[in-house]
């Protein structure tokens, strides 16, 4: 049998592995984009002429556009050559993000935003559908790679934006950079075959079903992604600002630190890929949200401690890493994992990193920059309880349990 003729699921570790890059460049832009309006978000209220409320409402277009772009994926991934689909999303999403240091109106900024948005839900759950789609039963160190690479593209992120801050004195033009960095990754997924979906996910409508047979147990999950990608994207956001405004040193610390807390997530990513070919989604689980809880803990404990900021920041971040891959390898575990399902998880992320980031912006002036924490503390301490009642109640009333085919 030719190569060309064998299922992308099917071939040889190596082979799946030049497929897998392309997919973990594309989310390392992502994370890139995800990251950006934190360190930019000054430059960009100067640009428009906005007030620090004014200018938040970025986190909540980019998150509606994002919540569109996953439910389009839905039907997108499941009809369509999935590497096209990505594709499309990086060269639309390239497009956009080079007009964002022209724009001068912050109503220009929310549309754009909004629409980078939709190219980012496109791109997200498609990269993580597909990944599952080519690895099947062997995802879960894979699946923690490509999240890695989520958090270094949000790692560099700031640091870039500090270069063009520095030596330019707008931050925003980093952004013509990002743009010119996904032409390429565009191309590179049209030279590398498209995952096939397993035989229970293959048809149109099978992702409905799937999706009716399990709707409680989704609907917690998505949950419980509201709760941790809202606290992990609300803390990469604003921690820069909070650190700012409380003089733990120049603004170029503030971007250090915020730096740091994408560093601690690719700490964490990395050390999640061997522990999960040891540790059962469900124990990664367990641990991560408990050590997220005690740092935040650690810097509302210690408001004023430099110590504790940095100690916190990089343990949250590390903490925080392996949630969101182990999340889907937990959910992988029980049921049919189709783009339905993972736009399910993806919507539920979205309207945490809308609503939270919102939230703090709203209250920051007012408030002072203390509601960060508690906004964050809370939302993370609500998903450790909430997990604990899906591993109590939910797998035995629904009859879930991890799958062993």
């Amino acid at each position: 049998m030719k190569r060309s003729a064998i299922a992308p699921s099917q071939l040889p570790k190596a082979d799946k592995l030049r497929i897998a890059f392309a997919f973990y460049g594309a989310v390392l832009l992502e994370g890139v984009m995800l990251a950006s309006i934190g360190p930019t978000i000054d430059a960009l209220a100067d640009n428009s002429a906005s007030t620090t409320e004014q200018i938040a409402i970025l986190f909540t277009a980019n998150s509606l556009g994002y919540i569109v772009g996953s439910l389009l994926a839905a039907r997108l991934y499941a009809r369509l050559p999935g590497n096209r689909v990505l594709a499309g999303a990086l060269v639309w999403m390239a497009l956009l993000t080079a007009t964002i240091p022209w724009l001068g109106s912050l109503w220009l900024m929310i549309g754009v935003f909004a629409l980078i948005g939709l190219s980012v839900g496109l791109l997200d759950v498609g990269g993580n559908t597909l990944l599952v789609w080519l690895f099947r039963r062997d995802v879960p160190p894979y699946m923690n790679a490509l999240h890695l690479s989520f958090g270094i593209g949000a790692f560099l992120c700031p640091l870039v934006v500090d270069r063009f801050a520095v030596g330019g004195g707008d931050a925003t033009r980093a952004f013509w950079l990002f743009a010119a960095l996904m032409i390429p990754v565009a191309l590179w997924l049209t030279r590398v075959p498209s995952p096939d979906s397993p035989p229970e996910t293959a048809e149109p409508t099978a992702g409905t079903a799937i999706v009716r047979r399990y709707a409680y147990f989704l609907a917690l999950m998505g949950l419980l992604f509201f709760m941790h990608v809202g606290g992990e994207l609300a803390f990469g956001g604003w921690i820069f600002n909070y650190a700012d405004e409380l003089g733990f040193g120049s603004q170029t610390t503030a971007f250090l630190i915020n730096s740091m807390f994408w560093g601690g997530l690719v700490v964490g990513r990395v050390i999640a890929i061997p522990l999960s070919l040891r540790w059962s989604a469900r124990m990664m689980l367990q641990v991560d949200l408990l050590a997220a809880v005690g740092f935040i803990g650690l810097i509302w404990l210690l408001p004023d401690s430099a110590a504790a900021l940095w100690i916190g920041t990089v343990g949250f971040g590390m903490a925080i890493a392996s949630v969101f891959a182990s999340c889907i390898n937990f959910t992988q575990e029980r049921m049919p994992v189709s783009s339905h399902v993972t736009a399910i998880f993806f919507i539920g992320a979205s309207l945490g990193s809308m609503s939270l980031p919102w939230l703090i912006g709203q209250f920051f002036d007012r408030r002072g920059p203390e509601v960060m924490i508690w906004v964050v503390g809370g939302a993370i301490l609500a998903g450790l309880v909430l997990f604990a009642w899906i591993q109590v109640h939910v797998g035995r009333r629904m009859g879930i349990v991890a799958r062993v085919d």
